[in-house]
């Protein structure tokens, strides 16, 4: 009995450790590049799962990387471990962040409204609360007519497209689950950035020493488009 309930408190503080590092990695990176400008990122609340790719690394650039970094651990590119599984950004403490999900990450950066009616007052505020990107909500009286409801409408819609769209609401991010090196001195990650009508994403290696994050290598860009069918 003594012996299972130390597995289960190592297994635990094992798990425990791997989220605080993962914590403090992600922080570290989404100051990093996070635009001086912005007081917040909005970010994907499930991770990205990284595309499979071939890459492999030339001599020039592997004499280029151990210049710059001697001890830097070239297996996280060359024999690259594919981190599947699923996990949600809303239970780590992620700072600068407005989590959601990437169908609203979505709706933010194509500033698309969609309306929302609500009966009264009370309804009306706990909508709010909710705080749903680009909703239009708006109190209609079931005993209004055509006109009325439509004026109500057209007066909301104004009231909402009357404010500025905040420059962080112009791009979303996603993120795939850090891949750390033994010594977790090092982690590879998958970053995508999604505008309006494109995306761009990129896999970066990080080096965390003393709090402090530098990007050390930068390789397997691409992009994405989005287009409409009328």
């Amino acid at each position: 009995m003594k012996k299972l309930i130390l597995f289960l408190f190592v297994c635990s503080f094992q798990i425990y450790g791997q989220h605080i590092d993962l914590e403090r990695a992600m922080n570290l990176m989404i100051t990093e590049i996070k635009p001086d400008n912005f007081k917040y990122i909005n970010l994907a609340e499930e991770n990205l799962i990284e595309r499979e790719f071939d890459y492999s690394i030339q001599n020039y650039q592997k004499r280029e990387i151990f210049i710059k970094d001697s001890l830097f651990p070239i297996e996280l590119i060359m024999t690259p471990k594919e981190e599947k599984k699923r996990i949600n950004w809303k239970t780590f403490k992620l700072n600068n962040c407005k989590i959601y999900t990437e169908s609203d990450c979505i709706n933010i950066v194509r500033h698309s409204r969609h309306l929302i009616k609500v009966k009264n007052k009370s309804e009306y505020d706990s909508i709010i609360n909710l705080n749903i990107p680009n909703a239009i909500v708006v109190i209609i009286n079931p005993g209004w007519g055509k006109h009325k409801t439509k004026l109500e409408i057209r007066k909301a819609t104004e009231k909402i497209e009357s404010v500025e769209k905040s420059i962080e609401d112009h791009f979303y991010f996603s993120f795939s689950i850090p891949v750390f090196s033994e010594d977790k001195k090092y982690f590879r990650i998958t970053i995508y950035k999604g505008k309006e009508r494109n995306g761009e994403g990129t896999s970066k290696i990080f080096k965390i020493e003393n709090e402090t994050l530098t990007e050390v290598f930068e390789y397997n860009r691409w992009k994405t488009e989005f287009s409409t069918v009328n």
